[in-house]
């Protein structure tokens, strides 16, 4: 099931060697860990250059991530998952 969201997530993150990498976040509930980053991409918002990454969990799901540097946000813009994102 694909899903839209605006749903704020807290990240665990990598910093190394000056890139940013998602390891695993938190959303509705559940910790879903990263297997892969499948993307990544930059888009500027006025002076801010927000960081997208498309992530694969273990389970087969597919998320959008961004990161906002104002703040160090983390937002999840999309997800396409079995349950449709619903805890199990």
């Amino acid at each position: 099931m694909f899903e839209s969201t605006s749903d704020p997530v807290d990240v665990l993150t990598a910093f190394t060697d000056g890139t940013l990498e998602p390891l695993r976040f938190r959303w509705h509930g559940r910790v879903i860990r990263v297997a892969q980053v499948r993307g990544q991409w930059s888009r500027r918002e006025g002076q801010t250059l927000l960081r997208f990454f498309a992530v694969e969990s273990a389970e087969g799901e597919t998320y959008e991530l961004c990161f906002d540097p104002r703040g160090a946000k983390w937002t999840l813009v999309r997800a396409w998952t079995g349950n449709g994102g619903n805890a199990a």
